[in-house]
Protein backbone atom coordinates (compact mmCIF):
# COMPACT_ATOMS: atom_id res chain seq x y z
CA UNK A 1 0.00 0.00 0.00
CA UNK A 2 1.11 3.53 -0.84
CA UNK A 3 -0.53 6.19 1.39
CA UNK A 4 1.67 8.76 -0.46
CA UNK A 5 -0.69 8.84 -3.24
CA UNK A 6 -3.05 10.51 -0.97
CA UNK A 7 -1.05 13.47 -0.74
CA UNK A 8 -0.27 13.64 -4.39
CA UNK A 9 -4.12 13.42 -5.08
CA UNK A 10 -5.11 15.66 -2.40
CA UNK A 11 -5.97 18.22 -4.86
CA UNK A 12 -9.09 15.91 -6.12
CA UNK A 13 -9.57 14.22 -3.21
CA UNK A 14 -10.46 17.65 -2.11
CA UNK A 15 -12.76 18.84 -5.36
CA UNK A 16 -14.89 15.64 -4.66
CA UNK A 17 -15.07 16.41 -0.67
CA UNK A 18 -16.45 19.78 -1.71
CA UNK A 19 -18.56 18.70 -4.43
CA UNK A 20 -20.00 15.49 -2.11
CA UNK A 21 -20.78 18.51 0.90
CA UNK A 22 -22.42 20.54 -1.92
CA UNK A 23 -24.49 17.90 -3.67
CA UNK A 24 -25.69 16.66 0.21
CA UNK A 25 -26.23 19.91 1.35
CA UNK A 26 -28.69 20.90 -1.12
CA UNK A 27 -30.52 17.59 -1.09
CA UNK A 28 -30.53 17.95 2.68
CA UNK A 29 -32.47 20.97 2.43
CA UNK A 30 -34.43 20.67 -0.50
CA UNK A 31 -35.76 17.29 0.72
CA UNK A 32 -36.42 18.89 4.33
CA UNK A 33 -38.28 21.57 2.62
CA UNK A 34 -40.35 19.62 0.22
CA UNK A 35 -40.67 16.30 2.68
CA UNK A 36 -41.89 18.53 5.37
CA UNK A 37 -44.19 20.46 3.15
CA UNK A 38 -46.31 17.28 1.97
CA UNK A 39 -46.32 15.56 5.36
CA UNK A 40 -47.83 18.83 6.60
CA UNK A 41 -50.36 18.37 3.99
CA UNK A 42 -51.17 15.05 4.57
CA UNK A 43 -52.13 15.68 7.99
CA UNK A 44 -55.21 17.91 6.59
CA UNK A 45 -58.76 16.90 6.61
CA UNK A 46 -59.26 16.66 3.41
CA UNK A 47 -59.72 13.37 1.19
CA UNK A 48 -58.61 14.66 -1.77
CA UNK A 49 -55.36 15.77 -0.77
CA UNK A 50 -54.94 12.75 1.10
CA UNK A 51 -55.14 11.04 -1.62
CA UNK A 52 -52.37 13.12 -3.47
CA UNK A 53 -49.97 13.18 -0.60
CA UNK A 54 -50.28 8.91 -0.90
CA UNK A 55 -49.26 9.07 -4.68
CA UNK A 56 -46.43 11.21 -4.10
CA UNK A 57 -44.82 8.98 -1.08
CA UNK A 58 -46.01 5.62 -2.62
CA UNK A 59 -44.74 6.80 -6.10
CA UNK A 60 -41.43 8.46 -5.21
CA UNK A 61 -40.43 5.98 -2.26
CA UNK A 62 -40.41 2.61 -4.92
CA UNK A 63 -38.61 4.03 -7.16
CA UNK A 64 -35.10 3.91 -7.20
CA UNK A 65 -32.25 7.02 -6.90
CA UNK A 66 -30.40 5.58 -9.71
CA UNK A 67 -33.71 5.26 -11.83
CA UNK A 68 -34.93 8.86 -10.72
CA UNK A 69 -31.19 10.43 -11.97
CA UNK A 70 -30.89 8.70 -15.18
CA UNK A 71 -34.61 9.95 -15.81
CA UNK A 72 -33.73 13.54 -15.33
CA UNK A 73 -30.24 13.02 -16.76
CA UNK A 74 -30.90 11.15 -20.02
CA UNK A 75 -34.69 11.56 -20.86
CA UNK A 76 -35.29 15.53 -19.55
CA UNK A 77 -31.83 16.30 -20.15
CA UNK A 78 -31.14 18.60 -16.98
CA UNK A 79 -27.88 19.92 -16.41
CA UNK A 80 -25.88 16.80 -14.41
CA UNK A 81 -25.40 18.70 -10.97
CA UNK A 82 -28.76 19.58 -11.09
CA UNK A 83 -30.27 15.90 -11.90
CA UNK A 84 -28.28 14.60 -9.03
CA UNK A 85 -29.70 17.57 -6.22
CA UNK A 86 -33.48 16.81 -8.03
CA UNK A 87 -32.96 13.32 -7.78
CA UNK A 88 -32.20 13.17 -4.30
CA UNK A 89 -35.03 15.65 -3.40
CA UNK A 90 -37.32 13.71 -5.12
CA UNK A 91 -35.66 10.48 -3.41
CA UNK A 92 -35.65 11.52 0.09
CA UNK A 93 -38.61 14.17 0.38
CA UNK A 94 -41.06 10.92 0.33
CA UNK A 95 -39.75 9.65 3.53
CA UNK A 96 -39.72 12.85 5.47
CA UNK A 97 -42.52 13.06 4.70
CA UNK A 98 -43.76 9.68 5.74
CA UNK A 99 -41.78 11.17 9.21
CA UNK A 100 -43.49 14.67 8.94
CA UNK A 101 -47.14 13.44 9.26
CA UNK A 102 -46.55 10.58 11.77
CA UNK A 103 -44.70 13.07 14.37
CA UNK A 104 -47.50 15.70 13.97
CA UNK A 105 -50.27 12.85 14.45
CA UNK A 106 -48.32 11.60 17.23
CA UNK A 107 -49.64 14.41 18.99
CA UNK A 108 -53.12 14.61 20.79
CA UNK A 109 -55.34 16.03 19.03
CA UNK A 110 -57.07 16.91 22.38
CA UNK A 111 -53.60 19.81 22.40
CA UNK A 112 -55.27 21.34 18.96
CA UNK A 113 -58.56 21.88 20.22
CA UNK A 114 -57.38 23.42 23.95
CA UNK A 115 -55.12 25.67 22.56
CA UNK A 116 -58.05 26.79 19.92
CA UNK A 117 -60.33 26.77 22.80
CA UNK A 118 -58.18 29.45 24.43
CA UNK A 119 -58.24 31.66 21.18
CA UNK A 120 -55.77 30.57 19.33
CA UNK A 121 -56.31 30.31 15.43
CA UNK A 122 -55.74 26.85 14.03
CA UNK A 123 -52.07 28.15 12.36
CA UNK A 124 -51.05 29.43 15.40
CA UNK A 125 -52.04 26.29 17.56
CA UNK A 126 -50.04 24.39 14.80
CA UNK A 127 -46.81 26.71 15.50
CA UNK A 128 -46.59 27.09 18.73
CA UNK A 129 -48.01 23.95 20.21
CA UNK A 130 -48.73 21.30 17.75
CA UNK A 131 -44.81 21.28 15.61
CA UNK A 132 -42.39 22.20 18.69
CA UNK A 133 -43.25 18.52 19.99
CA UNK A 134 -43.49 17.00 16.79
CA UNK A 135 -39.74 18.76 16.08
CA UNK A 136 -38.47 16.87 18.94
CA UNK A 137 -40.48 13.47 17.95
CA UNK A 138 -39.27 13.12 14.52
CA UNK A 139 -35.56 14.36 14.99
CA UNK A 140 -34.11 10.99 14.96
CA UNK A 141 -35.60 9.57 12.01
CA UNK A 142 -34.55 12.49 10.25
CA UNK A 143 -31.37 12.36 11.11
CA UNK A 144 -31.36 8.83 9.23
CA UNK A 145 -32.92 10.16 6.18
CA UNK A 146 -30.41 12.73 5.95
CA UNK A 147 -27.32 10.41 6.29
CA UNK A 148 -29.17 8.21 3.42
CA UNK A 149 -29.05 11.49 1.25
CA UNK A 150 -25.62 11.90 2.04
CA UNK A 151 -24.77 7.95 0.62
CA UNK A 152 -27.36 8.27 -2.17
CA UNK A 153 -25.19 11.09 -3.45
CA UNK A 154 -22.26 8.83 -4.31
CA UNK A 155 -24.69 7.74 -7.78
CA UNK A 156 -23.51 11.31 -8.74
CA UNK A 157 -20.63 9.30 -10.13
CA UNK A 158 -22.62 7.71 -12.73
CA UNK A 159 -23.17 10.93 -14.88
CA UNK A 160 -19.51 12.11 -13.82
CA UNK A 161 -20.02 14.77 -11.25
CA UNK A 162 -16.82 15.01 -9.95
CA UNK A 163 -17.66 13.71 -6.10
CA UNK A 164 -15.58 12.00 -3.98
CA UNK A 165 -16.52 8.69 -5.48
CA UNK A 166 -15.86 9.87 -9.09
CA UNK A 167 -12.60 10.64 -8.33
CA UNK A 168 -12.02 7.78 -6.18
CA UNK A 169 -12.69 5.93 -9.73
CA UNK A 170 -10.05 8.05 -11.22
CA UNK A 171 -7.26 7.83 -8.81
CA UNK A 172 -7.71 4.05 -9.23
CA UNK A 173 -7.70 4.33 -12.81
CA UNK A 174 -4.61 6.30 -12.91
CA UNK A 175 -2.67 4.71 -10.49
CA UNK A 176 -4.25 1.36 -9.46
CA UNK A 177 -4.41 2.59 -5.55
CA UNK A 178 -7.88 1.78 -5.25
CA UNK A 179 -7.72 0.79 -2.08
CA UNK A 180 -6.28 4.02 -0.40
CA UNK A 181 -8.27 6.39 -2.49
CA UNK A 182 -11.66 4.48 -1.13
CA UNK A 183 -10.40 4.36 2.43
CA UNK A 184 -10.02 8.29 2.27
CA UNK A 185 -13.45 8.55 0.74
CA UNK A 186 -15.10 6.29 2.89
CA UNK A 187 -13.68 8.24 5.64
CA UNK A 188 -14.57 11.24 4.28
CA UNK A 189 -18.09 9.76 3.83
CA UNK A 190 -18.27 9.21 7.66
CA UNK A 191 -16.71 12.54 8.46
CA UNK A 192 -20.08 14.27 6.89
CA UNK A 193 -21.89 11.69 8.50
CA UNK A 194 -20.90 12.24 11.96
CA UNK A 195 -20.71 16.19 11.66
CA UNK A 196 -24.96 15.72 10.43
CA UNK A 197 -26.12 12.88 13.37
CA UNK A 198 -23.92 15.70 15.91
CA UNK A 199 -25.93 18.86 14.68
CA UNK A 200 -29.26 16.98 14.75
CA UNK A 201 -28.35 15.57 17.97
CA UNK A 202 -27.47 19.30 19.46
CA UNK A 203 -30.88 20.31 18.31
CA UNK A 204 -32.45 17.52 19.57
CA UNK A 205 -31.09 18.66 23.00
CA UNK A 206 -32.24 21.97 22.23
CA UNK A 207 -35.52 21.45 22.12
CA UNK A 208 -35.86 18.71 24.87
CA UNK A 209 -34.61 21.59 26.80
Amino acid sequence: MDWAILWEYREAILMGFTVTLWVSAAGIVGSTIVGVTVGCLGTLPSPFVLRLVGVYTEGLRNVPVLVKLFFLYFVIGLPAITAIILALILHQSAPIADVTRAGIRSIARGQLDASMSLGHSRWQAFRYVILPQAVRIVIPPMTEQYVSVIKSSSVAALISVNDLTFETREINAETFRGFEAATAATLLYILIAMVVIFLMSRLQRRFER
